[in-house]
């Protein structure tokens, strides 16, 4: 039941077909019926004559034997199945994951061992393949899965960007992973050897008999071609066209890929290209290329997006070759003008897990499946073959009842199952699926350079004392003109004229460097002595850099901040971790979440978070910077900007506490002064995805109780309170009202404050009963969220001034201190090289924006003033369900994770699912999805261009 739905691909070309078995002439009887005559099909039929030699074995056919994704294959023969080996790990454990790897490496052999028991070999070769790195992001990746595969045992290797280089002949690569020992084939040529064989062995096979109709039960009856056919058992091998009988319709989806084939490529434009011919390659792309060249010397060239088969429209199919066309061009330049010759493409059925289904068809007693191959194919039928053969041989070769199979089980690997988790149908669904696969696309066009968004960097060693530097270069700063950071830099990022936030002219924006006295010359002036600011100081002075740390505040002083730090790793980095506990700040190992009725509650015994008071943090950050040699000047202002005559800024113009003004002159201004950056406002950063919070944040420290070493956050109906512990018998309690509700805590009121958190959790408030406040409440209402361009000629912004999310989400001191660390790598790597710094920073911005953006959306979901709503509670309750999600949603309310890799279409399918089985309307629930997926959409072309406002 292959059902072609393509053109004839290049191999069917090349080898004309043998003349078409007949149709089902009428009713018939068999000890097994296969339905479908695609390489799964006609391999177990193959097995079976070994098992059941003599029996009675009929493969029904809807057009022609290997019109489906057999003949259209590429032929290449890999491993792997399920995702990257380190996700199978993750979700099932070294064991497991050394298994399944495994059996993929099985069904290489057991292609092998099948293509060379058929007379003509099937053009069958052996060889490596890559999975090539289509960025830079990506290599760490590969690199990871490459250790991890040797880590259980099997031979993989990882290539640099030369030695990739030298396996393909392309730099397009950055690098690749390396499987040595894979096949590639002939796939049209292995499923008509198949056919002669099985004719010949007495295998009935009919083709153009579309099988319309199946009833479990002893016998299995079909309907096929009109007719009707009994059988001891079925097995239905029809992967992508599955659905055509009514079975898997909410398991599987089918999905259209497509191929490339050249003329032979001439000897001489091969050598060219520096490819030998060898090997086989994809890339690291959710939607790959893929590329071999065949034993008759074609290329093959396949991959672009796939298309949701309800969804294929010729637009579709035509963009999609003018993009193989373009990337083939790409990736060898030497054979752009080898004529393109053949354009097919198959169908293929995949579930969300990437796994295939094999075992037998629940609800129809007597019938197997084995297909949902979700791309391997090739070797995972071969494999399942050799296995199902023998078990149903089993069953149907006794003279008992077939009413159950019982024969011994097969081997424990994740997709020997009935079947697959739900997924969405009908129009809504086609919709949200067509959605997901353009959403894979566009991750993969719009973000190719990626990194890891929770990277950790080198510890940094700072000196206990002030110690003499070994300059990076000579402070002494050199003329304005010849500024670190060239003019030209500017044209990396959004352009600033559309800023937001107009500039307002500084106290000497008129004044050009060297109008008035200058009291100090450093490398870098950076203008906030909070978190980011004097991180970023410390590192830079520990480098040899001169720098001047100025804050307007006498600090210490309380700051917008909901204090909470996710894990040691920071600190630790920063090299205070030991200063803030010894001041008393115990480690929190415990976090419980309420949302309503749900309760989580997540341990972290290896990597507890830290509550320190804002004052506490930032003095001891503070006394890092200047031991590390950083010129430190708090309760000074800085009230403008330094410019040379071309407009570069050049220093600061600085208001000491005696009301005297200087200047101070610089190679490099850094704003580290917070949501409302001063800096960013003089210099006119653009500003964009801007929204303002929904949410008032009020906090008010509290002594005299000792409380459990755990952050307790409780959100109820639309309010959010929270207690952590700062101290032995100190803590800090926060509540996080809708903006338009905050008027009811107006005012200073102690008992006021606490009836409010009463009113929202009697538990948090019950801890905080018997303690003494200490200080004012603080409040902060109305606080802008955004993202900013991050540096321009002579000046950058880091934390809070270049990008800060919604408090809510509580990641503000940890993104502060990994924005100060990716700006101090950039600086200390390049300074003193004008145009690397140039490159340096603007892969710095990007990075920043690319690490930041999903959980700047999670954080505005989760800012929003009003309630849970019905989908989130659906959500929450699907991840509830699961461990894995459970530990997800952790790492994601700790910063350690994208928001995105949790918050999934698949899971969203599930809440959509679990609704409306649970009597919700489905066309009420669909319209939320929907909305849904649109502002997801919405949001990634906001993002990428930089729009004003966020959606």
């Amino acid at each position: 039941m292959s059902g072609s739905g393509s053109a004839a691909s290049g191999w069917q070309r090349d080898d004309p077909r043998a003349a078409r078995q007949p149709a089902l002439a009428g009713d018939d009887e068999a000890t097994v019926a296969i339905v479908g005559g695609g390489l799964a099909g006609l391999t177990l039929a193959y097995q079976l004559t070994n098992h059941l030699p003599g029996s009675d074995i009929l493969v029904l056919e809807a057009t022609e034997v290997g019109s489906g994704a057999s003949g259209h294959s590429t032929g290449i023969v890999g491993p792997g199945v399920g995702g990257p080996i380190t996700t199978l790990v993750k979700r099932y454990g070294p064991d497991r994951a050394r298994a399944m790897f495994g059996a993929t490496l099985d069904g290489i052999a057991a292609l092998r061992r099948l293509a060379r028991a058929l007379p003509d070999g099937c053009e069958l070769t052996d060889g490596f393949q890559l999975v090539a790195a289509s960025a830079p992001a990506h290599t760490g990746s590969l690199r990871r899965q490459a250790q991890t595969l040797r880590d259980l045992g099997f031979d993989a290797s990882y290539l640099d960007r030369d030695g990739t280089a030298e396996r393909l002949g392309t730099t397009r690569y950055h690098g690749a992973l390396c499987y040595p020992d894979i096949s590639l084939i002939n796939p049209w040529l292995l499923v008509q050897s198949l056919r002669a064989a099985l004719l010949a062995a007495g295998v009935r096979i009919a083709e153009n008999t579309p099988v319309t109709g199946l009833t479990g039960g002893a016998p299995v009856t079909l309907t096929a071609g009109g007719h009707r056919v009994r059988a001891r058992r079925v097995a239905l091998t029809t992967d992508g066209f599955t659905t055509g009988l009514g079975l898997f319709t909410r398991n599987v989806a089918v999905i259209r890929t497509h191929v490339l084939r050249t003329e032979p490529v001439p000897p001489h434009l091969l050598a060219e290209s520096g490819w030998d011919g060898r090997g086989a390659a994809i890339d690291s792309r959710s939607f790959f290329n893929y590329l071999r060249l065949t034993a008759r010397g074609r290329l093959l060239f396949g991959g672009g997006p796939a298309l949701l088969e309800p969804r294929v429209d010729e637009r579709g199919v035509a963009a999609v070759r003018a993009r193989l066309v373009r990337e083939l061009a790409e990736t060898f330049p030497a054979l752009a003008d080898v004529p393109v010759t053949d354009f097919w493409s198959g169908v293929t059925a995949s579930t969300f897990d990437r796994l295939p289904i094999v075992g037998p068809v629940p609800g129809q007693a007597g019938v197997w499946f084995a297909g949902a191959w979700c791309g391997h194919g090739l070797a995972l039928s071969a494999l399942t073959a050799e296995l199902l053969a023998p078990r149903l041989a089993e069953v149907v070769g006794g003279s008992g009842p077939v009413a159950a199979d019982r024969p011994a089980p097969m081997p424990d690997l994740p997709w020997m199952r009935g079947t697959a988790s739900l997924m969405p149908t009908g129009r809504v669904g086609n919709l949200l699926l067509a959605g997901y696969l353009r959403g894979l696309d566009a991750v993969d066009r719009l973000a190719p350079a990626r990194r890891s968004a929770r990277s950790t960097p080198p510890a940094l060693a700072l000196p206990a004392v002030p110690a003499e530097p070994t300059p990076v270069t000579p402070a002494a700063p050199p003329p304005a003109a010849a500024a670190t950071v060239p003019p030209a830099a500017a044209a990396t990022v959004p352009p600033a004229a559309a800023a937001t936030d107009p500039p307002v002219a500084p106290a000497t924006a008129a004044a050009v460097a060297g109008s008035r006295p200058v009291e100090q010359q450093v490398d870098i002036v950076i203008v906030g002595a909070r978190v980011a600011g004097s991180a970023l100081a410390a590192r830079l002075a520990a480098a040899g850099l001169s720098v001047a740390l100025f804050d307007r505040g006498d600090l210490p002083t309380p700051t917008l901040s909901t204090h909470i730090l996710h894990g040691t790793e920071d600190l630790r980095i920063e090299g205070v971790y030991d200063t803030v506990v010894a001041l008393g700040v115990p480690p929190l190992h415990d976090v419980w979440v309420r949302l309503d009725d749900v309760e989580l509650h997540f341990r972290h015994p290896d990597n507890p978070g830290l509550c320190p008071q804002r004052e506490v943090l930032d003095q001891v950050l503070l006394d890092r910077a200047a031991a590390a040699g950083a010129k430190t000047s708090t309760g000074t202002a800085v009230v403008g900007l330094r410019r040379g005559s071309d407009g570069t800024v050049s220093g600061v113009t600085v208001q000491h506490a005696d009301g005297s003004v200087r200047d101070v002159s610089a190679q490099l201004v850094i704003g580290a002064d917070g949501r409302n950056s001063s800096v960013a406002r003089w210099v006119g950063a653009r500003q964009y995805l801007t929204t303002r919070s929904e949410r008032a944040l009020l906090w008010r420290y509290f002594t005299g109780v000792r409380i459990p070493p755990a952050l307790l956050w409780h959100r109820i109906g639309v309010h959010i309170v929270s207690i952590l512990p700062t101290g032995p018998e100190d803590f800090v309690l926060i509540a996080q009202p809708p903006e338009q509700l905050q008027g009811e805590l107006a005012g200073r009121d102690v008992a006021g404050f606490l009836r409010h958190v009463e009113s929202v959790s009697p538990a948090v408030a019950e801890l905080a009963a018997a303690a003494r406040p200490v200080g004012n409440l603080n409040r902060v209402v109305r606080y802008p969220c955004f993202f900013r361009q991050p540096f321009g000629p002579g000046w950058a912004l880091v934390g809070d001034a270049g990008h800060a999310k919604d408090a809510t989400l509580g990641h503000g001191i940890n993104d502060a201190l990994r924005s100060a660390r990716g700006l101090a790598a950039v600086l200390t790597a390049h300074w003193g090289q004008p145009a690397a710094l140039s490159s340096g920073l603007a892969r710095w911005a990007r990075d920043r924006d690319r690490t930041e953006l999903a959980n700047y959306w999670y954080g505005q979901d989760i800012g929003r003033g009003g309630a849970v709503t019905a989908m989130e509670r659906a959500v929450l309750a699907g991840i509830q369900r699961d461990s894995r999600a459970v530990g997800r949603l952790d790492d994601v309310m700790g910063d350690r994770l994208d928001a995105d890799r949790l918050l999934t279409l698949p899971r969203l399918v599930g809440a959509v699912a679990q609704r409306v089985t649970s009597g919700e309307p489905a066309s009420v629930v669909g319209r939320e999805a929907v909305d849904l997926v649109q502002l997801a959409w919405a949001r990634r072309r906001a993002a990428t261009r930089h729009a004003p406002s966020a959606p």
